[in-house]
């Protein structure tokens, strides 16, 4: 199936979108013994030598309701509906460089799958597919990049800066828009927790994206994003549960030099994690919409069929 290409363009900027609103939370104890927690990649810079590891999948998919406009009648139809299903698996290592644990550096390979089928009712699944009648998977590796992250002020651990930059790796033009990876990005990120008791924690992220514009796609985009989490100690710092909420927008360039707001979204999430130690931990995480907002009159995310689950796995030595 060929897919209208009205819809490529903002359904690649919804994947990058929906990834960056996907969040992983781990916990890792200090040398002080105190466990802190993040999201992603941990804040805690590792000692001299020491190497964290990450991996994540993350599946999300939702309707695509496609609308007409009936001059005759002065209303508007939904004309089709597409289920877009999109897979993130993304692997991380880090290393630690710094004596005094100040800073350290990672690398990130992102696979990225992406299928938009005309049969809405169709299973998320199918994104693990081939090619069918009703639409085709589009897979490659779509990313690689460099993570840098630090702990400015020795008086506040809690607070780490982290930055990113990733680099398309896409061949083919057409698959690189499937896969939205047709542009540079750049990343900036700060993330701080808050222990209130033994068993509660608060952690809080604030990131900003910058998609460069090129020659295929002109106009720079930004991508920032605000996430807060309850960490709740279920048994013997080995389960967690952690609630939380991420709000995120797209916003993109003009040539005036403005920006205006593509689309956004506010996703509640519930997420369980079981850490049987500080050197291993496996997460499940699922998010549910509040807002999901495509921004555009011919196309609209449909809310109700939306799902999304992450499974993370984490190792440090």
């Amino acid at each position: 199936m060929e897919t209208p290409n009205r819809l490529l363009r903002p359904l690649s900027l919804a994947g990058c979108f929906i990834l960056f609103s996907v969040q992983l939370l781990w916990g890792q104890y200090g040398r002080d013994e105190k466990i802190s927690f993040y999201t992603g990649v941990s804040p805690v810079i590792l000692q001299k030598d020491a190497v964290e590891i990450n991996f994540s999948n993350s599946l999300t998919s939702f309707w695509v309701a496609v609308n007409e406009y009936l001059p005759s009648q002065n209303a508007i139809r939904v004309a089709n509906r597409y289920r877009f299903s999109r897979m993130e698996q993304l692997a991380r290592v880090s290393y630690g460089f710094s004596p005094g644990a100040k800073w350290d550096l990672g690398a990130e390979f992102r696979y990225s799958s992406s299928r938009l089928d005309d049969e809405a009712r169709s299973s998320p699944f199918r994104v693990f597919e081939g090619d069918t009648g009703s639409g085709n998977t589009y897979r490659g590796l779509s990313y690689i990049g460099l993570r840098f992250r630090t702990m400015p002020f020795g008086r506040v651990p809690e607070l780490t800066l982290q930055a990113t930059v990733h680099y398309p790796v896409v061949r083919e033009e057409d698959l690189r828009l499937r896969l939205g990876a047709q542009r540079t990005q750049l990343g900036a990120m700060a993330t701080y927790y808050q222990q209130f008791n033994s068993s509660t924690f608060v952690f809080l992220q604030a990131e900003w994206r910058v998609h460069l514009g090129n020659d295929e796609n002109k106009l720079t985009s930004h991508t920032p994003s605000a996430s807060g989490f309850l960490v709740l100690d279920l048994w013997d710092q080995k389960w967690y549960l952690f609630p939380g909420a991420t709000y995120s927008m797209t916003l993109q360039s003009t040539y005036s030099g403005s920006l205006v707001r593509l689309n956004r979204q506010f996703l509640g999430s519930l997420g369980v994690l079981f850490q049987p130690d500080t050197r291993f931990g496996i997460l499940l995480n699922t998010q549910f919409p509040f807002i999901l907002d495509s921004g555009s009159f011919y196309t609209e995310w449909v809310s109700e069929s939306f799902s999304s689950f992450t499974l993370g796995i984490r190792l440090w030595y």
